[in-house]
């Protein structure tokens, strides 16, 4: 059987879980008996242009790795300057998308928002962080929601460094109040004092204009670094996090919200993001036109880069396309209405985890398969693994090591974890956060109770795992969360994100692992399992259990092969 692999980059080096998957089916199925070819980029380097925009860098030649032929083509970089204008109209078609919808989000958060608590609705741009300081930038018209009872003060910390006017209208069931917008360029809290509400108040910073920075897409407003308000009372304080989108992902609307969105979408924005995110080769697509047909199966990876659509080629010569598109179904980034007709027009998804297919996949029609990722046995349970080599060449003997693995990437939300350290270390002081992967966002860690050591080689990485107590990653979007079933076959516990649907999908809570939703559930799990030794064991054990049943490439491999000899059988009786 002749397999090609049609992927975005591929190599002996290897950059990520994306790239790790396609190396280990491509090589596994090699070793089952199958041909296997890879159709990829010359890139070595993917570098970061713009929020949308890659850079590829072009350097490789065809080689073959490990049995593996790899056939490489050049890439077109977008142009930095069209790349801007493009990421400007992108950016303003999705901020009217939110406008459009403000009257829905805002019912859906009144109606899904915690008493007690508020939210930021439509109107914000995304959280910035440098170091311990954070703020969001408005755009034009935001809107908090606050629900709870008693309410008589809100202070909100503001800078207006452009002086727009504009005014601040605070509403409620029974009245409405105004204030002028402060013209002040420097961060300044301001304060409104009014006689009790109950029940929900919603806060309208109205500006009279936004303002774009030479250099940014996005239409900018005021900054807010804080919002306070009080409540009887207590003094209490909206997370700057806690967005309409965290609330649609709670309540488990936020397929819907997305799909509506992307479906509406004029063509035009989905070629431009296209345009940004590559790879764009037209030696690539001419060599698909050509040789696809030679092969029995294509399986093509993935979102959101544009590989997926030119495996589509092989259709032409009806030849089967299964899938691996790796999508993170939570994060809009990924739901254009062009990669849902792709998805759809392949013969199978391979989804990459139940929570996917069931969530996403079945919902849009497209024909999905649960194959998901695997663990590499002759890595992670090997003989010479050393917990004890990892602490003394990092000089961390004597710590109680929680480690994360991951792009330091604030979508990871590390940052969590940093803050929980300071709590932790009050009573067990030996306690220590050990960070491992790319550096993303270049922000530095300013804590005593965390060591950031980058990327290290995959000897370190899996004594790294035998070293700690605990793991704990707190991304807000994965498409399976592969670093903690290479925990698990350490037998070390696990903590997740409750929110994040492939992570908890895959940790069963209270089982082989906690899944948390904030900081301070962070800090009572990461304490539960510092103090209960048996706890912890337990739910190491059954973590390598579920791994060893379900999770190693063996058995990932073996299912896909038995997919492609279907694919193929059926295609030959045609």
């Amino acid at each position: 059987m002749r397999i090609l692999g049609v992927t975005f980059r591929y190599g002996k080096d290897v950059y990520g879980g994306a790239e790790i998957h396609m190396r280990e089916l491509a090589e596994g199925l090699g070793r089952l008996g199958a041909e296997v070819d890879i159709c990829t980029t010359r890139s070595q380097g993917i570098n970061h242009l713009i929020k949308t925009g890659e850079l590829w860098d072009n350097t490789l030649e065809n080689e073959e790795i490990n049995g593996v032929r790899v056939i490489r083509f050049p890439v077109k970089n977008p142009n930095r300057y069209v790349s801007i204008t493009l990421e400007k109209l992108i950016q303003a078609e999705l901020d009217e998308e939110e406008s459009t919808a403000e009257a829905k989000i805002t019912g859906i958060c009144k109606e899904h928002l915690e008493e007690g608590n508020g939210a930021l609705l439509t109107g914000w741009n995304q959280l910035e962080r440098y170091g311990s300081f954070s703020m969001r930038w408005t755009k034009k018209n935001p809107i908090i929601l606050i629900k709870d009872g008693r309410i008589t003060k809100v202070s909100l910390t503001i800078q207006n460094r452009k002086k727009i006017g504009g005014e601040i209208l605070l509403l409620a069931s029974d009245r409405e109040l105004r204030y002028p917008l402060p013209a002040t360029k420097d961060w300044e809290e301001v304060s409104f004092e009014f006689p009790e509400i109950s029940g929900e108040l919603l806060i309208y910073i109205k500006l009279n204009q936004g303002w774009k920075p030479l250099k940014d897409f996005r239409t900018l407003g005021t900054g807010v670094s804080q919002i306070r308000y009080l409540a009887g009372d207590t003094e209490k304080q909206v997370d700057l996090e806690n967005d309409y989108r965290k609330i649609l992902i709670k309540s488990g609307l936020f397929i819907e919200h997305f799909r509506d969105n992307a479906e509406k979408r004029a063509d035009m924005y989905g070629k431009f993001f296209d345009y940004m995110r590559g790879p764009r080769s037209p030696e690539m697509l001419e060599w698909l036109e050509n040789n696809a047909g030679k092969y029995d199966i294509v399986i093509s990876q993935m979102l959101p880069f544009n590989t997926l659509q030119a495996s589509l080629i092989a259709k032409k010569h009806n030849i089967p396309v299964l899938l691996l598109p790796l999508m993170h179904i939570d994060d809009e980034f990924y739901h254009w209405k062009h990669y849902y007709e792709t998805i759809k027009t392949g013969d199978l998804v391979l989804a990459n985890s139940t929570y996917s297919k069931r969530a996403f996949y079945d919902r849009i029609g497209a024909k999905s398969l649960f194959i998901g990722p695997g663990i590499s046995k002759e890595e992670f349970f090997r003989e010479n693994i050393s917990g004890k080599a990892f602490l003394k060449k990092y000089k961390l003997e004597g710590k109680r090591i929680i480690l994360t693995v991951s792009r330091k990437n604030p979508s990871k939300r590390y940052d969590l974890l940093v803050k929980a350290m300071e709590k932790i270390n009050r009573d067990f002081e030996s306690s220590h956060l050990v960070m491992i992967g790319p550096d993303d966002d270049k922000q530095p860690i300013n804590s005593e109770f965390v060591s950031y050591l980058g990327k290290v080689s995959q000897e370190d990485l899996v004594n790294a795992y035998e070293a700690c107590e605990i793991f704990a990653m707190m991304s807000e979007s994965e498409s399976f969360g592969m670093v903690f079933c290479e925990a698990w076959t350490r037998k070390k516990p696990v903590i997740g994100n409750l929110y994040c649907g492939a992570v908890s999908n895959l940790i069963e809570d209270g089982k082989d692992g906690f899944l948390c939703g904030n900081e301070n559930e962070i800090v009572e799990k990461i304490e539960k399992l510092l103090k209960d030794r048996e706890l912890a064991v337990r739910f190491g054990e059954n973590g390598l259990k579920k791994v060893i049943e379900n999770h190693t490439w063996d058995i990932v491999t073996n299912k896909l092969m038995k997919v492609c000899k279907e694919f193929a059988k059926a295609e030959a009786n045609s």
